[in-house]
């Protein structure tokens, strides 16, 4: 028989979905208590304490809840990244365990074996989640008056402020959100694989810091350095060859140690050619278009219509000289440079990541589709400026704004000469 209680029915924006229809983890479930609580919270304050006594219970309970299960949604994540890190977790029954001291205790200790960055956000969850284990470990403490053994709970405790308990809580959400921000990040970081068994991909950042141009490792000098950095960070031969290894490889790490690393398959003559087809053929306008002039105009008259066919002409001829080039990975590396910077990404190892992607692509791809799909973008010449100057290939971003004289068109040239375009995840420690 159907339940007739816990059923869908009109009007159907009364039903939640749930189970497979909704698919929620700890956290979706954590956020839904958090709400609970927070909503009675505000009642009470609102009204300046009615009912305060009875409200207290269903308060506590909800927020004590959306704490346990927000903390083992964390330990699930941590789980994922222990596995990225090839790290063996002791294992724990997060379905049967209610304890929330000895949750958050796992977590804790786990986290910071994985990795040091979470003990910052740890410090600062730690004395509200403390405080609620001790006042309700096993969360019966608000559930029932009494425990399994008919004693009276919060006999001790005489009175609990809302108005602290709103403040203290709201923080504490607010440090579990970036908790949860953090180790998602982490977890992306990660997966690039530029890490070693002692260092994170921000601690070979600080590392490369301290080594000295690349030129100069042939010198006894450098031997010395080698020597006092092994000792500083523990490190083997072995150990200190992987990070030397990774900073080689990485576009952003390379250029501190003055090597220059080339793109994926483009020469600086392929990019020029590319750049000056763009503002030749395909927007001849470019420049109006960067002082917000609109370029479209409702007005059907025939200048317009003259124009769009003189565009479709010199766009045409664009593409005819590109034809030599329609190589599979000349394609798909303008492609990897030009999304690099559209997504936003905070990692130059995604440029080869997207290279890689784009290639297996391009096999079931119109070569030519694919190029003057990516080449009619009206930010193409903006977006790869930034993704050059992102992998530090500077010489050729800078040759580039010579030449077209775009010092005054793109606001964003001073930053990326910075080095501050792309901006790494604060909680990540760069």
């Amino acid at each position: 028989m159907t339940n007739q209680t816990f059923t869908g029915s009109d009007p159907t924006w009364a039903n939640a979905c749930v189970g497979e229809n909704g698919s929620p983890n700890y956290i979706q479930y954590s956020k839904g208590y958090s709400k609970a609580a927070n909503l009675l919270l505000n009642n009470v304050l609102n009204t300046r304490g009615k009912e305060v006594d009875l409200y207290i219970y269903p308060i506590c309970f909800n927020m004590r809840h959306s704490i346990e299960l927000r903390i083992k949604g964390a330990i699930q994540e941590i789980s994922e990244l222990g596995k990225i890190k090839n790290t063996k977790m002791h294992s724990f029954d997060l379905v049967s365990s209610h304890d929330i001291g000895n949750i958050w205790s796992y977590f804790k200790t786990n986290s910071e074996i994985l990795d040091i960055r979470f003990k910052t956000l740890n410090d600062k969850l730690d004395a509200t989640i403390v405080d609620m284990a001790e006042i309700d470990s096993t969360g019966q403490t608000f559930r029932y008056p009494s425990n399994n053994k008919d004693k009276k709970h919060l006999v001790n405790q005489k009175v609990i402020n809302s108005l602290i308990l709103k403040i203290k809580f709201n923080e504490l959400e607010r440090n579990l959100d970036d908790l949860i921000y953090l180790t998602d990040s982490l977890i992306d970081e990660y997966k690039l694989g530029t890490f070693t068994s002692k260092l994170s991909r921000a601690q070979i950042f600080n590392f490369v810091k301290l080594l000295p141009s690349y030129h100069e490792w042939s010198k006894i000098s450098f031997k010395e350095i080698k020597e006092d950095l092994k000792f500083k960070y523990d490190l083997s031969n072995n150990d200190f060859s992987k990070i030397v290894n990774h900073i080689k490889n990485n576009y952003e790490l390379s250029s501190k140690i003055g090597l220059k690393k080339n793109l994926a398959f483009l020469s600086d003559s392929d990019i020029l050619e590319a750049c000056d087809i763009w503002v030749t053929y395909y927007e001849p306008k470019f420049r109006e278009l960067y002082n917000h002039t609109d370029l479209v105009s409702e007005d059907n008259s025939s200048d317009q219509i003259e124009e769009w066919i003189k565009s479709a002409e010199l766009h045409k001829k664009g593409m005819d000289l590109l034809k030599n080039n329609l190589l599979a990975d000349y394609v798909s590396d303008l492609q990897a440079l030009y999304y690099l910077s559209i997504d936003q990404h905070q990692y130059s190892e995604n440029y080869m990541i997207r290279f890689k992607n784009f290639q297996n692509e391009a096999k079931y791809k119109n070569l030519s589709d694919s190029l003057d799909h990516l080449l009619s973008k009206s930010t193409f010449l903006e977006e790869l400026l930034k993704s050059l100057f992102f992998l530090n290939q500077i010489d050729l971003a800078e040759r580039i704004i010579e030449i077209y004289d775009l010092e005054t068109i793109f606001d964003f040239i001073p930053q990326a000469r910075l080095g501050r375009f792309f901006k790494h995840f604060k909680l990540l420690g760069y």
